[in-house]
């Protein structure tokens, strides 16, 4: 038996219930607990579960009249409304509840626990019972992650959803100090574990990227600010490597020698990527970017198996890199 029809058999009878149970109501008879599981050759209790999820998760008018000593519709039902759900799409929900792990510790864990556990609460047990089995069969490794202090994730997804101006306390990566900042949010995005606020900074006129682990005292601004139709997050990011704001347009491309280049071909590193497949096993990729110093990182990560072909910049870079990691390991 397929996991599909093992779900759908183990829901039947609870939903062939509910239908006798409906039809009963229906008609108009009142029937109650007793009446209903003599009939079924069921338990009280089990009847008892089956009128209180059609109730209380079905929605359906239902009501005890003490007078008549049995259930009736407050008003005329048409159908009885079952829950149908694919294997595709209860594997959907089990990665989502899993997934849920993502966002512990930020804004969104409570919003998301609740919205899926009514979701989930509206299954029939049997249902569930499969849900959590398969939960138990799925897991998610995020990989480094860093924690963002919850208030501060507030007030930032708070100025973005308001299109308030939010100012903070920032200290750069090397830093000495903080600084005193104002900006105006466009867009939130967590790029591997780590939340960044993407907006204009007033200070430097400019758009500017800022890492929340790194701000402190934030406070929402009495003013406001329209987005322009001109920015798209999507495009913003689309042109860096990861995380950097663009700053040109570099075409790059990297040779990456056998067997390494296989799997580089197996992955998408970005949407500009192209590739060029050789002969001799080797493949050379190429990508347009905004910016050229996390891809700089993330060649270097590859060591002998890959070489920045262009551009001279890149290669530049990359060979003072080199340079200095060699020195390095010679003293």
């Amino acid at each position: 038996m397929s996991s599909q029809e093992k779900i759908h058999s183990l829901k039947r009878p609870a939903i062939e219930r509910m239908l006798r149970i409906h039809n009963e109501l229906k008609s108009g008879s009142y029937p109650n607990c007793t009446s209903l599981a003599k009939e079924m050759e069921v338990s009280t209790k089990t009847i008892s579960r089956d009128i209180d999820f059609m109730r209380d998760r079905m929605l359906l008018p239902l009501e005890y009249d003490s007078s008549l000593h049995g259930y009736y519709y407050t008003r005329e039902v048409q159908s009885l409304p079952t829950i149908d759900i694919s294997e595709g799409e209860l594997l959907a929900l089990s990665i989502a509840r899993k997934s849920l792990d993502y966002y512990k510790g930020t804004p969104f864990e409570k919003p998301l626990a609740n919205a899926l556990n009514k979701l989930s609460a509206s299954l029939p047990d049997t249902i569930t019972a499969n849900l959590s089995e398969l939960s138990q069969s799925i897991s998610f490794r995020q990989g480094r992650s860093s924690q963002v202090n919850e208030a501060l994730l507030q007030a930032f997804t708070k100025a973005t959803l308001e299109r308030r101006t939010i100012s903070f306390d920032y200290k750069k990566l090397g830093g000495s100090k903080t600084e005193r900042r104002a900006l105006n949010v466009y867009h939130l995005t967590n790029f591997l574990g780590k939340w960044y606020a993407i907006g204009w900074d007033q200070k430097r006129d400019a758009m500017r990227t800022f890492l929340l682990n790194r701000a402190s005292s934030a406070a929402l601004e009495g003013s406001t600010f329209t987005v322009p139709k001109t920015f798209s997050a999507e495009d913003y990011l689309g042109s860096s490597f990861g995380i950097y704001s663009p700053s040109g347009d570099h075409k790059v491309s990297i040779l990456f020698k056998n067997p390494i280049s296989e799997y580089i071909s197996e992955n998408t590193w970005h949407p500009s990527q192209r590739v060029d497949y050789r002969d001799d096993g080797s493949i050379m990729i190429h990508f347009e970017l905004g910016s050229l110093v996390e891809v700089a990182s993330w060649i270097l990560s590859w060591g002998p198996n890959a070489e920045a072909m262009r551009p001279q910049e890149l290669r530049d870079t990359l060979s003072k890199t080199a340079c200095a990691i060699a020195e390095l390991y010679r003293q």
